[in-house]
């Protein structure tokens, strides 16, 4: 789970500016973003 091959997601996210994959990157980084926050807390 730590190492995901961000190159491919950077290639495939600029690849495709659909608004829709837009948005699951955005919420997927959002859900990583708090469970890191909530290990730390």
């Amino acid at each position: 789970m730590d190492d995901i091959d961000t190159k491919k997601l950077l290639k495939v996210f600029i690849g495709d500016m659909d608004p829709f994959k837009k948005n699951l990157i955005k919420i997927f980084i959002g859900v990583v973003l708090l469970m890191l926050i909530y290990r730390y807390i």
